[in-house]
Formats: C-alpha cells, sequence, structure tokens
C-alpha cells in the first residue's frame, strides 16, 4: 500500500484552555491531535512546542503502533516539561514514516462545552522522503 500522510505537520493555534467544567478526564478543556498511522511500520514523533515569549520546548517523543491510532493530549505532554495552560503556542510534528494528523480542543470551561477540530497544516515531506 502506498503510504498515507506526511512526514512533518504543524499546529499554529494552540491554547490550552484553564478552566474546566464536568467529569475528569472526559471534561478537562484540552488540545490534541489524533495521529493515523496507516503504515506497516510504528511512527516514531518528535514533537516540538514554540511560543510567543520563550524558548522551544522539546522534543516530545511519541509513539503510534503501525496501522493504528493514537489520540495525544498536549496536556499529557510533561517530559521535558509541561506546556502551562492558558498560553499561545504552535507544534511542530515530524514523523519517521508518513502518518495524517488531526488538532482537536475541547473547552469546557464555560456551562457549555465546545469543540472545534481541524487538520493540521501538512508541510513538504522532508528530503530524501516521499
Amino acid at each position: 500500500m502506498e503510504a498515507i500522510g506526511k512526514r512533518r505537520w504543524t499546529i499554529a493555534g494552540g491554547h490550552i484552555p484553564l478552566g474546566s467544567n464536568g467529569m475528569e478526564p472526559e471534561f478537562t478543556s484540552r488540545d490534541e491531535i489524533a495521529v493515523l498511522n496507516c503504515s506497516d511500520s510504528p511512527a516514531r514523533l518528535r514533537i516540538q512546542i514554540h511560543y510567543a515569549d520563550r524558548p522551544v520546548v522539546g522534543p516530545y517523543d511519541v509513539e503510534i503502533a503501525a496501522r493504528r491510532v493514537r489520540r495525544i493530549r498536549f496536556n499529557d505532554l510533561i517530559f521535558p516539561e509541561a506546556l502551562p495552560l492558558d498560553v499561545d503556542f504552535g507544534a511542530v510534528i515530524e514523523a519517521d514514516v508518513p502518518v495524517v494528523v488531526q488538532f482537536t480542543r475541547l473547552d469546557s470551561g464555560t456551562g457549555s462545552r465546545s469543540t472545534i477540530a481541524t487538520a493540521a497544516y501538512a508541510a513538504r515531506n522532508l528530503q530524501g522522503s516521499r
């Protein structure tokens, strides 16, 4: 099967909401990505976090099994450091095999919960790859 996806993705509008309302962990406000790995090999991701007023943090290393999907909450990324709440950030996600990335935010801080989802930006593949 031909590879599906790209090896480099970016998210410009990260912002983990500060407040949450409802049962945890289901209704904890969060930013997350869903990563689809259609390849026959595990996907090894390296995530770098960019801020407006501080140095880049990362990499955060994550693995997705072959032919699987995995949701990764930015709230759960803690090494090398936890992401602060209520702070704008961007992310660059690089994988060693092509993957598909979707970005989602759940803001449960108000009485009504809101969710947004969008595909991350798929950058051109790294040199030497498809």
